[in-house]
């Protein structure tokens, strides 16, 4: 990885609609892709998908790394195997980005609530304070939404994991989001009768822990970079201000 040059180009051929019935995902294909350019055979990348284009080939590809994996937008010039990792716009100014799988996303959700016409998807940490500030914000203010809420723990937050087995351990979508809301507007404590020897390390029950990988992947997806992130139905990002203007609409 720290040999990659990350590049930022506009490439006009890029210009119209994707649609997932042009991704290409078997693997003998992708791996021919792959041997077009040596920095595609660093081992800790790998081509997840593949859209073909008249000129170039856009590119979804998965990094990892010691902070986890992450997902880049790269183009693969069919001339000369040139390799460009970045972002890309086309001759409107609109950026070129590949479809998000909304299957993966979805999978990735702990609970829903709500009834509204309009889908929100919400990523979010149960010690995250700025998590627990957006909660209180949007109280009573998201009756036209029908909520998704994903579960992201990051690394630095000790007692998010037990915090999030505590509320994935509700029987149901109900019973997932009145523990979440204890945690998150009333400062609930009752997760940690889970954690019975605090200086140990927690670990997630198998079903938890499942879901949870579950979790990562939508995570991945949507290229979280912090918690709260929210998503409309497109899975285009929403800000804070935005979407609680509109609640209160």
């Amino acid at each position: 990885m720290k040999h990659l040059l990350l590049a930022i180009v506009a490439i006009a051929t890029f210009t119209g609609t994707l649609f997932s019935s042009d991704i290409i995902e078997d693997k003998t294909k992708l791996e021919a892709l792959k041997k077009l350019n040596k920095v595609l055979e660093d081992p800790v990348l790998t081509i997840k998908a593949a859209i073909e284009k008249p000129q170039n080939y856009l590119l979804k590809i998965e990094a990892k790394g010691s902070r986890g994996s992450q997902l880049l937008t790269a183009f693969l010039d069919k001339s000369s195997s040139e390799l460009y990792i970045g972002s890309a716009y086309d001759k409107e100014g609109k950026e070129i980005l590949f479809p998000k799988d909304a299957e993966t996303i979805k999978e990735g959700v702990a609970f829903s609530y709500g009834k509204g016409s309009k889908e929100i998807y919400v990523v979010t940490d149960p010690e995250c304070p700025y998590c627990g500030r957006f909660e209180k914000a949007a109280e009573g203010k998201l009756d036209d939404y029908t909520v998704h809420i994903i579960l992201f723990p990051l690394s630095f937050h000790k007692k998010a994991p037990v915090m999030v087995e505590w509320i994935m351990q509700g029987k149901d979508d109900a019973e997932r989001k009145a523990r979440f809301e204890k945690l998150m507007l009333k400062g609930s404590t009752a997760y940690k009768d889970l954690h019975k020897d605090a200086k140990k390390p927690f670990k997630y029950s198998a079903q938890t822990q499942k879901e949870m990988e579950r979790s990562d992947k939508a995570v991945m997806e949507l290229n979280v970079r912090g918690t709260p992130a929210i998503y409309d139905e497109n899975f285009n990002p929403v800000s804070q201000a935005e979407l609680l203007n509109l609640g209160k609409k």
